[in-house]
């Protein structure tokens, strides 16, 4: 009786050992493997072997912007072990910005980016989505901060252009290509918009 439950433990065990060695990474992702603490190599797409107890995959903490049933947008976060490579987009609510003259617009903007190093994007930055959209909120205020109210309606293009310098320049050492900024909505006081019209 003894010898039949010490096999299935040891039969169990052999089966943890065995699943937990074989990775298969999809198409258009990357994992990043650690020996004994330390980055080891990129697990590509496909079959992937790793020792077990020596190798593990890279867990990874992201943050993204989901919406519920009743259309509430709200912050989540969960842990991953994959890197996606495709392009992201990186979508947050709209925040309040101070032009130069003293007025309080509401701006919606949209971030566009793609992992180009994921070594970077794992052991540079602690939480990349979230890096790059407090960059994007900050870099946004600097550069409407310095603009006047009627500048900013009108010149979308310069925003977006800048903006996109701007965040390319820091995030560069993230292993990360930016490739769009986009202001989704610009939205003046009411009282603004009915003197405009």
């Amino acid at each position: 009786m003894f010898g039949i439950v010490f096999l299935a433990l040891v039969a169990l065990f052999a089966l943890f050992v065995f699943t937990s060695s074989f990775k298969i990474v999809g198409q258009a992702e990357v994992m990043v493997v650690e020996r004994l603490g330390r980055f080891h190599r990129l697990a590509r797409s496909g079959f992937n072997i790793l020792i077990p107890f020596i190798e593990r995959p890279k867990s990874i903490d992201v943050r993204f912007l989901e919406a519920d049933v009743g259309g509430q947008k709200r912050i989540a976060s969960r842990t991953t072990s994959r890197i996606d490579l495709r392009e992201q987009v990186l979508n947050f609510p709209s925040q309040p910005v101070i032009t130069k003259d003293n007025v309080t617009i509401d701006i919606d903007a949209v971030l566009y980016y793609r992992v180009a190093d994921p070594q970077k994007a794992t052991y540079s930055i602690q939480n990349l989505p979230y890096a790059l959209e407090t960059l994007t909120r900050t870099t946004l205020r600097n550069i409407v901060g310095d603009i006047e109210l009627d500048q900013t309606l009108a010149s979308r293009d310069m925003i977006n252009k800048k903006m996109r310098e701007v965040i390319e320049e820091a995030s560069i050492g993230w292993g990360v290509d930016v490739t769009r900024v986009e202001l989704q909505a610009i939205e003046p006081p009411r009282d603004i918009q009915q003197s405009m019209e």
